[in-house]
């Protein structure tokens, strides 16, 4: 539970430092763009838009790691956040490393 605490806090982090975005439209605009560096699904999202997500990460060749259900929303303040986009190289590692 030590883990999931110290993610849920780098990812409210993450967010106040301006280095995220949440939202399937953003987090998919962010990945085309080329500025997700990590691309972030919860583990309650519609199957639809966990395909729509990874399908898109691995074209882009954008990795991508699963949250523990909730967590993105809890995290970032915003209840309902099924994705998000890293747009930080640090953070994008630190993350990763946690959600593994």
């Amino acid at each position: 539970m030590a883990n999931e605490d110290r993610l849920r806090g780098l990812l409210g982090l993450c967010q106040r430092a301006g280095k995220m975005q949440s939202g399937a439209d953003q987090v998919m605009n962010a990945i085309r763009s080329g500025k997700c560096l990590l691309a972030l699904v919860d583990q309650a999202a519609a199957q639809n838009t966990v395909k729509k997500v990874t399908d898109a990460c691995i074209y882009y060749h954008v990795p991508h790691a699963f949250v523990p259900a909730g967590l993105l929303g809890e995290a970032t303040g915003r209840d309902g956040r099924m994705t998000a986009a890293v747009l930080d190289p640090g953070f994008a590692e630190k993350i990763r490393e946690l959600a593994e």
